[in-house]
């Protein structure tokens, strides 16, 4: 195996790797346990096949050598991450019902998917992460995603503040979630346009991200509880919120 192919342009699992071939993200090969089958097996060939992706059988040692033990004897070299345009994404989101989710330096990969996971599955129309001292759409966060990451438009900006500053420029409400908040999560009303702001695992929002936001929230807690919630735990309560809302 070439040298320059490491474990830092991989995606490994079988429904990671089916849904990157079905949202047709550019790969450059397959590797598949020897002996492996089943249905999920069967689709990964067709659409290799039909995308012309070169594929190689391997022994689960190789790619236990390449992935760990949890790439279910699916292995696939990707092409360089590609992230959406952020004034793109927001030229086309729906007036009326914008939701998107922006990130303050969350820097776990597997929170990043997780929340990607989330915003895709209960409505956000797309995501925003900062260049630098953030996670970014590696193999893992991608494998955490479950395939979320294919489908929802992940952005890069260079200075999340401008960025929140065209989003309210653009209509939309920013809520930012802080452990200090004042506002109880459930008391918003989420059904105006409106992006979601989660903060870095340790620090929370940054001053000047909290500065752009319209309220800061809280989700309210027991009185003996210690601590707060995980990045993505707490992204996954205020999401289903919106959700919830936009639905009644």
């Amino acid at each position: 195996m070439p040298d320059q192919e490491t474990a830092d342009d991989l995606i490994w699992g079988r429904h990671p790797v089916l849904e990157a071939l079905r949202a047709k993200r550019p790969l450059r090969r397959l590797l598949v346990a020897k002996g492996a089958r089943g249905p999920v097996i069967d689709e990964i060939f067709d659409l290799a096949r039909q995308a012309r992706i070169p594929y190689d059988l391997r022994d689960k040692a190789q790619l236990d050598r390449l992935a760990g033990p949890r790439h279910q004897s699916v292995v696939a070299y990707q092409a360089a991450a590609t992230y959406a345009d952020f004034d793109t994404l927001l030229a086309d989101l729906p007036s009326q019902s914008a939701f998107l989710v922006f990130l303050d330096q969350v820097q776990d990969p597997h929170n990043l998917g997780a929340i990607i996971r989330s915003a895709h599955a209960l409505g956000a129309q797309g995501l925003v992460v900062p260049e630098r001292e953030s996670a970014g759409l590696s193999p893992a966060a991608l494998k955490a995603s479950a395939g979320a990451a294919l489908h929802l438009p992940v952005c890069r900006v260079a200075n999340l503040q401008k960025a929140l500053q065209k989003a309210t420029a653009h209509g939309l409400f920013i809520a930012g979630l802080d452990a200090e908040g004042e506002t109880a999560f459930t008391a918003v009303d989420f059904t105006q346009p409106c992006a979601l702001v989660i903060g870095n695992e340790g620090k929370g929002l940054r001053r000047m991200v909290k500065q752009r936001c319209d309220t800061l929230l809280q989700i309210p807690m027991a009185g003996d509880s210690v601590g707060s919630f995980n990045a993505s735990v707490a992204a996954g309560i205020v999401l289903y919120e919106v959700f919830r809302q936009r639905q009644c």
